[in-house]
Formats: C-alpha cells, sequence, structure tokens
C-alpha cells in the first residue's frame, strides 16, 4: 500500500463523488455514460488501485473493487472474515484497517 489512511479514504471519497455526479449529469442530460468525463474518472480509479498495491482475483478483483462496487461503499453485503474475527466494512477506514490486519 502506497497510500496512508488518510489519503486512502480521501481518494476513496473522492472517486464517489466523481461518479455520483457523473451519474447526475448523465441522468439529467439523458446521455450515455461513455461519454469523455467517464474516461477519466475510470482513469483515477486505476491509479487508485495501483496506488492500494491490492492483490486481484481474477474472478471477484480486488478488495476495493468489492468494496466500491459489490458492497456500494460498504453499504450492503460489508461483512467479510480475517484474522479469525468478522470485519463489517462501512466505511473506507475500516477497509483501510482490514487491509492493514490482513
Amino acid at each position: 500500500m502506497k497510500l496512508n489512511k488518510a489519503q486512502f479514504c480521501k481518494y476513496i471519497e473522492e472517486y464517489k463523488k466523481m461518479s455520483e455526479q457523473n451519474e447526475m449529469i448523465t441522468d439529467t442530460l439523458e446521455i450515455s455514460s461513455e461519454w469523455t468525463p467517464m474516461n477519466w474518472i475510470n482513469s483515477y480509479y486505476e491509479m487508485l488501485s495501483d496506488l492500494c498495491e491490492l492483490p486481484e482475483d481474477k474472478n471477484t478483483g480486488t478488495l476495493l473493487d468489492w468494496f466500491i462496487f459489490d458492497t456500494h461503499y460498504g453499504r450492503e453485503n460489508n461483512v467479510i472474515l480475517g484474522n479469525g474475527r468478522r470485519w463489517v466494512i462501512n466505511s473506507p477506514e475500516v477497509l483501510y484497517d482490514f487491509i492493514k490486519e490482513n
């Protein structure tokens, strides 16, 4: 992990904000989500993912992928086991702690 906890949380929140704004704009203007700003947002996510240096499973992706896309930023299906403990990953801060401990 090349990021400290504050950076990690800040960059996840920034990605979330960009994605939500993009969704609002595409819905309002009734345009395809495959417009140039979405490419920039995807590039930002790729950079964030690279900085996290998380192992990737070919079927499920990384823990970051799971947190953002599968749990919708920890809002649903956010329980995971690690180090003999049940974790409720409901924020970037808890995800960071989980990654560091496991």
